[in-house]
């Protein structure tokens, strides 16, 4: 018969096995989004940026990017001054608050997201379409779950 400690040990040693292999998972799909940033001649900060300014028909704020993905005001303003410079966007300063930035996709910038970035959700979308309703909930709840208790254990750890 196995000892407490032996159970618990193999439970922890199953348990990392299953964290690398969800790391993995994790890291495999961000190197194929990372592979069609590249593809299309983006960094992949300015990849997620143009999918965003798209995803909100278009027109946003710098503050709105920052906040979806958590990213630094000035690595924000780095890739979106590199997307300015190629005819993507148009950066402009809000009439009530000059500290903020609207950003509006350029006729070349709705083509680009068009050609490139709609390929991406088109992408996207299918796979969805080829997991079953139960895989895609159980997917997006158990990924919730871990974020969440991630984020709370992170937490209580930093205090």
């Amino acid at each position: 018969m196995k000892s407490d400690y032996m159970v618990m040990q193999m439970t922890h040693e199953e348990i990392r096995q299953q964290l690398r292999e969800f790391n993995n998972i994790l890291k495999e799909t961000n190197a194929a989004y990372s592979e069609l940033a590249k593809q299309n001649g983006l960094s992949d900060c300015a990849f997620w940026l143009m999918y965003s300014i798209r995803e909100a028909d278009g027109k946003c704020t710098q503050k709105d990017l920052c906040d979806q993905w958590i990213i630094s005001k000035q690595t924000v303003n780095s890739a979106l001054k590199g997307l300015e410079k190629n005819g993507y966007i148009i950066l402009s300063a809000s009439p009530t608050d000059r500290r903020s930035k609207y950003i509006t996709l350029t006729g070349k910038g709705v083509e680009f997201a068009h050609e490139h970035i709609d390929i991406v959700f088109d992408l996207e979308q299918l796979v969805f379409q080829k997991m079953s309703d139960a895989e895609r909930a159980a997917m997006i709840e158990s990924t919730r779950k871990y974020q969440e208790l991630f984020r709370a254990e992170m937490k209580r750890f930093l205090k």
